[in-house]
């Protein structure tokens, strides 16, 4: 356990980014070890060539899929970088919201909803509706 430390990856995140490699950042609203205004932070740091247009990239109110769409989180995304902030969950998403984590991940991978490749669901005022 000597090597499992905290490690700045800020280079890892850039080069992936540079090379047009999808990125997803994600944490738990309540979370207090990597809490969001850190990471809101860390971001304004990273180099990259898209990161104005994300910072200006409106955040979307995320709902699940499930019906009555319960409250999720919200999502930020532009260009090859996505930033989910996940309602009720902490440092450990998958464990304290199961249900918004597994969409989250089924949603990435697959490229589908909120997550999709400039094809998913937009959000305005908590209404979603079918991309045009």
């Amino acid at each position: 356990m000597h090597a499992d430390v905290m490690r700045n990856v800020l280079p890892q995140v850039e080069s992936l980014l540079r090379s047009t490699a999808r990125v997803l950042l994600y944490q738990g609203v309540r979370d207090l070890r990597d809490g969001v205004v850190s990471t809101e932070a860390w971001l304004g740091g990273v180099r990259w060539d898209g990161l104005r247009a994300f910072l200006d990239a409106e955040r979307a109110v995320w709902r699940t899929a499930a019906e009555g769409g319960e409250l999720a989180g919200y999502v930020q995304r532009s260009g090859s970088l996505t930033h989910v902030v996940v309602y009720a969950a902490g440092h450990l998403v998958p464990a304290d919201n199961g249900r918004a984590a597994q969409e989250m991940i089924e949603g990435w991978v697959l490229g589908t909803g909120m997550f999709g490749r400039g094809c998913g669901d937009r959000v305005r005022d908590g209404v979603r509706s079918a991309a045009t």
